[in-house]
């Protein structure tokens, strides 16, 4: 077996376990790493913010942990939309959904970089922009203690 089939079969281990647990930030963390997301920290502070720490509607009925709305332009594994915004079948789907969108967006031409500069993403993140929240990059930041950089 080869290295990239051993990590597809932990892959869908991993998510196929998932479905049979409660929700967890370490869960969603792992989910993170399986997806390749850019900037976790970020993307972390994000899904607190966006369902005020895991108790919003929008994430308990609709399984959507970033506030995303329904993608008409790109692919999406969402299955429909609850209350304005994507709705998944569940939590991971959402995060599988980021993966989607950010890679969508490097596939523009839109330059992510690297994983280092939570700055960089934090600038990404206000120029395309991401949230109708004309404060939401002063949320994350305010979110993180001051501590994104």
């Amino acid at each position: 077996m080869t290295e990239w089939m051993q990590q597809q079969a932990e892959r869908d281990l991993f998510y196929f376990d998932l479905r049979h647990k409660p929700f967890s930030e370490e869960l969603l963390k792992e989910c993170l790493e399986y997806e390749g997301i850019k900037y976790r920290e970020v993307v972390l502070l994000q899904s607190k913010l966006e369902t005020g720490y895991y108790t919003s509607d929008i994430f308990l009925k609709g399984n959507n942990l970033f506030g995303m709305k329904y993608p008409f332009h790109r692919p999406t594994v969402a299955t429909g939309t609850y209350n304005g915004h994507s709705k998944y079948l569940h939590w991971s789907d959402s995060v599988i959904d980021y993966a989607i969108w950010q890679r969508w967006y490097m596939s523009l031409g839109y330059r992510i970089g690297e994983d280092t500069d939570n700055d960089f993403y934090l600038v990404f993140l206000k120029c395309i922009p991401y949230a109708e929240d004309k404060r939401y990059i002063a949320k994350l930041v305010k979110l993180s203690d001051g501590g994104l950089t």
